[in-house]
């Protein structure tokens, strides 16, 4: 079945999911009620529970549409010839879409189903996922893939920790510059943050350096 066939035959939750979208990014999850998307989207507050069972599940559903546009983000910063620089344009690519989305970005990293309790969460070293969001995982992914071309002969293990090291620092950054703690340095700290990284996973200064300018100049 086609996307466009798979839309149409659920249109009011399809609707209720893009009017949580609207109201998320636009005003904050703290204007997602049941009676306020009932009104957006033109239905009522029943459909919202016949479609979803709660509000907390609508939530979860934007969640979801966050982190696959996340991935896609992430892979729109490419590959090429220099895999080091590849690693740093997803990291430049990832504080973008964070601090172009930052009602969305927060709900992504805050949002806890209930389904996602601890007793379901998965080791990231004996399943490779930081998440048990689907979205995110495939979001996870791209992040391992990119690194693994950094270090080919690393064990799977060394590569996830390092995907997870990376994805912390960058996600530290983008909560910082969310909060506004800094503005005016964003593009300093980023710079230095990322050379840093890529430093410390063995690039020689002067190329991380070279690597950070490439990335950045691949940056729309």
């Amino acid at each position: 079945m086609s996307a466009r066939k798979e839309e149409s035959a659920h249109p009011v939750r399809d609707m209720l999911t893009e009017s949580a979208y609207r109201l998320i990014t636009q005003e904050g999850v703290e204007a997602l009620t049941v009676r306020r998307l009932a009104k957006e989207a033109d239905t009522s507050t029943m459909a919202v529970y016949s479609r979803f069972g709660s509000v907390g599940a609508v939530a979860g559903e934007v969640c979801e549409r966050g982190f696959v546009e996340f991935a896609d983000t992430l892979r729109a910063a490419g590959t090429s010839s220099d895999p080091v620089a590849d690693v740093l344009a997803q990291g430049l690519s990832y504080l973008r879409f964070a601090t172009e989305n930052p009602r969305l970005y927060t709900l992504m990293f805050q949002y806890t189903s209930p389904d996602w309790t601890a007793s379901k969460r998965t080791s990231l070293l004996q399943h490779g996922n930081p998440t048990e969001s689907v979205a995110g995982r495939a979001a996870f992914r791209v992040m391992v893939d990119a690194l693994r071309r950094v270090t080919p002969t690393d064990a799977e293990d060394a590569i996830l920790i390092r995907a997870g090291a990376t994805w912390s620092m960058v996600h530290g950054l983008a909560m910082l510059s969310i909060a506004g703690h800094l503005t005016g340095v964003h593009d300093l700290v980023a710079r230095s943050a990322l050379i840093a990284l890529a430093v410390g996973y063995g690039t020689p200064a002067p190329e991380a350096e070279r690597a950070f300018d490439a990335a950045a100049d691949r940056q729309p």
